[in-house]
Order: C-alpha cells, then structure tokens, then sequence
C-alpha cells in the first residue's frame, strides 16, 4: 500500500496469486499450507503500479468518507511475505532491520493516506510462541508507535487512533509500552470470544473492564463466526445484546464480523444473481437490525414488521417475523449448550471443527461438553450425576434445551410452510433459510437427548436408556438428512478458512457414526 523511500524494493507491484496448487485435504490443515512456497510460484492477474494501487486506496477511503465512515487498518503482526530477506528483514522481533522496516511503513501509511482514520495492532500473532508479552509490546511500540510520532513529527495535526487488541498481552505491559503514545490510544476485546450468536450477556470482558483505566475505552471486537449462510434476523436478540454492552465510560464502540468467512459477493448460491449479491445485500435484514438497534435500541419490532411487509408484500409480515425469530435462535441457544469458544473449534451450521470432516463433533463429544460460562445452563455430565444422586439441580436442564429447541424449529416450520412466496424468489430462498435453520434445531434436539441418554447408561448401565439413546439418534439423523436436503438445495458445499471443507450431504456418514457409537459404548467410559 505504500511506497517506502528506505526500502524501495519493497513496493510490490500488480496483482499477483499463485500457482500453487491446493486442494480439498489442504483446507483441513491451513498451518501446513502456510510452509508451502507459494511466493515462489507466482503469476500476474492485474498489472498495476504502486502509484496505481495508492491512488485505489485513496478513492477507496475517499468513498468511505464521503459516506460518514472512518477508515482504520489492522494489522495481526508480524509477517513479511514479499519483504522476507530484501535489505535483510526478517521476521525475527530481534532484527533491526524488520523493526525499522515496520516503523518507517508506519509512517509512509500514515502520510500517503490522509483519511485514514487509525490503525489497529495485535500482540501474538506470528510473533514467537515463547515471546514475553514484556518482548512484544516493546516490539509494537518501537514499531509501531514510534512510526506514528515520526509522521506527526511531520505532520502534527494529524489524528491518528490506535486500537490495541487483547491479545496474548496484558494490561500492564500495554500501558507501560505505550505510555507515551501522542495521540488516542483504545483497547479491544473480543466481546463473545468467536460467537456473538450465542448469549446476549457474554460474560468474558468483565475482567478487563474492571481493570480499565477511566482515561481509555474499550472496543469490543464482536466475532461472527456461527452463522455464514443464512439470512439470521432476531431483533430481540440483538436488542438485547447491544443493551449489554458497557456504557460509554467504558465503551468505545464495536466492530462486527467473521473471521473464516468474507463478506464480499456470496459465493455457494445455486441461483446467484448476477453478478454475484454483496453478503451485505442477501443478509439485509440481519445487517438492518445490528445497524438501526446500535443506534437506537428501543426501536420496536414494529418498525422490522414495516420493513419486511415492505420488501415481502406477498406474505403476512408478522408471521414472517416471528418465522425469522424463531429459527434465529436456534444457533444461539445451541452453541450456549455446547461451548467451544474460539472459531477452529465450532461451526454450528455443520457441527464440525477444526478440521472438517474429521472434526465432526460426535455424540461422545456432546456428552463430555461445556456449556457457556454464566448461561444457566447445565451441561449432560453435571446433570445425569444430579439427576442419579437426586440433587436440586439449579439451571436449565439438557432436556429443557432439547424441548426448547424443538419448539423453536417446531414454530419456524409451521409458519413458513402456511407462506406461499410466489414467483417471489427472494422470498423463497429466504423461508428456505429459516427452515434450514428450523430442521437443525429438531437435528440438535435430538443429540442432546441422545447424549444424555447415552450419558445415564454410562453412569447406570441401564440397557433401556442406550436403547432410548440410539432412538434419539437415529431420529436426529433423520433431521440431519432433511436439514442437509433443504440447505444444500440453496448452497454448494464450501472451504471456510478456519473449519476446511465443508459438504453437509457428506457429513451424513459422520451422523450415521453417532448411532453405532450409541450401540457399541460400554458403560463407565466417561470416567476414563
């Protein structure tokens, strides 16, 4: 992005990808994939100059501005791909010259770009496993902050934010690094770790916001990386989740969005528009209720009835409504029950991991779960000992999810069959969204109460509840094989970043595993 007078070599021109070539099984172990030489193997796909990609950029934050909208760059440290070994720089934190590469970059960014608003740093990534957070902050600062003083040395009415992530850091270290930094400095938390679309009261920043100093403010980082494909629309989800941020002497703002998943042209339609909608677009309604309720969050769901009635006039908008709700908090209320917090390690949608298909998340897995801190929720182990024991349990039950579940996707599915869309396609495709969502929670209701009939047969030996335990399943297969049917009717199967490749038809196999898995376990496993 920036042409920098010491490292003049380092300017990379066009628009370049390689011709390395990937396939399928490459997406199941990205961390490999990053040793391959892809930079070895490379091929013009836009010649352009540096000048021309500057001027690109200035007419993008040119755009932005023009529009209301600030501009900040984030950076998740430290990578070099195309400087690696020019003048020297390594990526080693000890090397002189990557730092006063990194720092002269900064400044170069700053003064070619006079609407950026900010940039944002990450203390962890690529930057040493064994690295102390002591280590890293001073590399940052000397990087980074040193970069911005050199450019308001230049230009001294230039305002430039920084935003530093939590991130394998602390609190003293960052003050301490950055304690003499010009301008205003933010702090960022990841507010629900990777899965905004789980509770409306995250519990995980209650730390560091008590810790907060009262000159700085935090921006909560509010990861989506649940749901990719379908047009997800709850407002009284995300009224309540945006009421429950901290107030605005602790609040900087928030900043929305996935991690494995880009939100540019949709890419698995099998009836694409042409050319390909923007994300933004096709998920309107999700994308007007996170917008308007940030704004103002006692807007009424009057005024989201009016707009749907609007945009569907073929259909009753309070019944579409309530369709959307219902199955909007179907992946909410299942990713509560089965917490994994960071995105390699859960995506709702497939119940798959890191990596897919292997890391499909198996009734044994369900059955040793963790249920979200501060949820209420019981999880399957905590309860079938209650439960035998005779205990007072305190808190929702796996079985009372499995029934709310149910009635969720029960409700969606009555509504949106009794819809007729018409000739209306985007109607359709959105009842085809909300009953996708609707047959995985009846899918997700069953495992539970398969796992935790497995679960009292482990504990108890009792033939009846395996037998109770493989119905479950086997009718949770059944929902997987409809769920499966009605998405992939919309979607192409596809490679996420985080997860690998993802094809709900043939993860049927893996829930087919759930039932012999049921057949064959041996009481008193659990405990091994």
């Amino acid at each position: 992005m920036v042409k920098v007078p010491e490292y003049p070599d380092v300017a990379l021109q066009d628009v370049m990808r390689s011709t390395e070539a990937l396939s399928r099984d490459d997406s199941h172990k990205p961390m490999e994939v990053l040793d391959r030489d892809f930079m070895g193997h490379l091929e013009v796909v836009k010649t352009m100059t540096i000048e021309e990609k500057i001027e690109f950029w200035r007419a993008v934050m040119q755009y932005a501005h023009d529009r209301g909208i600030e501009t900040y760059i984030f950076t998740w440290n430290t990578f070099v791909w195309g400087a690696q070994d020019k003048y020297g720089i390594t990526d080693d934190l000890t090397n002189p010259t990557t730092i006063n590469y990194f720092r002269k970059s900064v400044r170069e960014l700053i003064l070619t770009y006079p609407l950026l608003a900010g940039i944002g740093i990450t203390a962890g990534e690529h930057m040493g496993k064994n690295t102390s957070e002591k280590t890293k902050e001073q590399w940052l600062w000397q990087a980074y902050g040193e970069g911005v003083r050199d450019a308001k040395a230049i230009q001294p009415d230039r305002s430039v934010r920084l935003i530093h992530r939590y991130h394998q850091t602390g609190l003293d270290e960052i003050l301490s690094a950055w304690k003499e930094y010009p301008d205003t400095l933010d702090l960022s938390y990841k507010y629900s770790v990777a899965h905004m679309y789980s509770s409306a009261a995250p519990p995980f920043a209650k730390k560091e916001l008590a810790e907060l100093p009262s000159n700085l403010r935090m921006w909560m980082t509010v990861r989506n990386d649940d749901i990719y494909s379908y047009r997800w629309g709850d407002p009284e989800f995300a009224r309540a989740y945006i009421s429950n941020f901290p107030g605005p002497d602790e609040l900087a703002g928030y900043y929305m969005g996935p991690d494995g998943y880009i939100w540019g042209r949709e890419f698995i339609d099998k009836e694409p528009e042409t050319p390909r909608q923007l994300v933004m677009k096709k998920q309107w309604f999700s994308f007007t209720l996170w917008g308007r309720l940030s704004y103002d969050p006692t807007l009424p769901d009057s005024l989201f009835r009016q707009m749907l009635a609007a945009r569907f006039p073929e259909v009753d908008a309070e019944r579409l409504l309530t369709a959307s709700v219902e199955a909007s908090k179907i992946i909410p209320l299942t990713t509560r029950f089965y917490w994994r917090n960071i995105d390699l390690k859960w995506f709702p949608e497939a119940c798959i991991a890191h990596p897919a298909p292997s890391g499909f998340q198996t009734v044994e897995g369900f059955m040793r779960g963790e249920t979200m801190s501060d949820s209420g929720i019981l999880n399957i182990q905590d309860y079938a000992k209650a439960l035998l024991a005779g205990e007072t349990m305190e808190g929702v039950t796996p079985p009372q999810v499995a029934e709310e579940l149910h009635a969720h996707a029960k409700a969606a599915i009555d509504i949106v069959s009794s819809l007729d869309p018409g000739a209306n396609k985007e109607l359709r495709l959105t009842l085809g969204d909300y009953r996708a969502m609707a047959l995985l929670g009846h899918y997700y209701a069953e495992k539970i109460l398969g796992a935790t009939d497995l679960a009292l047969f482990d504990m108890t030996a009792d033939e009846s509840k395996r037998q109770s335990a493989v119905q479950h399943l086997e009718s949770a297969l059944d929902w997987w094989k409809q769920y499966a049917a009605v998405a992939t009717s919309q979607y192409a199967p596809q490679i996420l970043t985080r997860i690998g490749y993802c094809d709900l038809n043939a993860l049927v196999s893996n829930v087919e595993d759930d039932v012999r898995i049921a057949r064959e376990w041996q009481s008193g496993t659990l405990e091994k």
